[in-house]
């Protein structure tokens, strides 16, 4: 690929053929008897190619395409460019290089502002959709934050889970004489507890902190497009411009990211696959509301 600098647009050339028929091109430039004067594009390919400079032409799979005081243009490699040219060369591609990521971050920005409409309904039909983000982020938030219905009891159990990743629901008994008779008739120390598993608890990764729904569709999104929307594409500074192709660029997967944590939010928020939880409640924490909540859920 080869990109040329020129003036307010980047122009994208496909074959190296189509540099070499370049009036000025000069394939076997003598440096020593030319001023270097400008940067005009940049390339890169997977075939080496040589070194436009006489006594170097050397492969090489990127580099620059220059221009001399005289007109005439050669393509180079970053460490020629520097062993002929020197500070010069140096200078004007650093310079070369942060227009082009400010070019290529604005055209960005500009394809994007032609796409806001459609992620905007895009957000607004994940928020709003049948059991969608709204739905799963309200109904999720009593199982991590107490105070809304669901004893503490299971929201510790809940993080215990969250925090090691697993998702079996298990309980802990004393274990009965027969229990700790065949445990010493094996040779064993008897068990001081037995851990039963009551089931598995699906869609808990919608309760992880990256899958935070608001977070992402609101915090992130809504507010991010809120943001840009007061913004002028065309004067940003560089910092802007990275700051916000990066934000654009991660546009797509907090879309993925949303729609896999409401699917896993249905799976989690059904009374079905809560209900094991209630062998865990004690009768002075409340199983009644525990109840109330999960026919919210129904």
């Amino acid at each position: 690929m080869i990109v040329l600098n020129q003036g307010k647009e980047l122009v994208r050339v496909e074959s190296w053929d189509d540099i070499v028929g370049r009036p000025g091109f000069n394939g076997n430039l003598n440096p020593a008897e030319h001023t270097l004067s400008g940067i005009l594009g940049q390339y890169a390919f997977g075939d080496r190619i040589r070194c436009g400079l006489s006594d170097c032409h050397t492969p090489h799979g990127r580099g620059y395409l220059v221009v001399t005081k005289s007109g005439v243009e050669t393509n180079i490699g970053k460490d020629c460019g520097k062993n002929y040219f020197g500070v010069d060369f140096e200078t004007m591609a650093t310079q070369f290089d942060r227009d082009m990521r400010d070019k290529q971050a604005r055209e960005r920005l500009w394809d994007f502002t032609f796409k806001l409409d459609e992620l905007k309904q895009c957000i607004k039909a994940l928020r709003t959709g049948e059991r969608g983000a709204d739905w799963v982020y309200k109904n999720s938030r009593p199982l991590l934050e107490s105070g809304k219905g669901v004893p503490g009891v299971v929201i510790r159990r809940i993080a215990d889970l969250l925090r090691t990743g697993e998702n079996a629901l298990t309980t802990e008994r004393e274990p009965t004489e027969r229990e700790i008779d065949l445990a010493r008739v094996q040779g064993g120390r008897p068990p001081r507890v037995i851990v039963e598993k009551v089931a598995d608890i699906r869609g808990l990764e919608a309760l992880q902190s990256q899958n935070d729904l608001r977070q992402i569709l609101v915090v992130d999104l809504e507010e991010g497009i809120k943001e840009f929307e007061q913004l002028n594409v065309d004067k940003m500074k560089s910092t802007e411009l990275s700051r916000w192709s990066k934000w654009v660029g991660s546009i797509e997967h907090k879309l993925d990211s949303a729609t896999a944590a409401i699917s896993s939010g249905q799976v989690l928020l059904t009374p079905a696959n809560l209900q094991p939880f209630a062998i865990l409640i004690p009768k002075f924490e409340g199983p009644k509301s525990f109840q109330a909540y999960l026919k919210t859920l129904a």
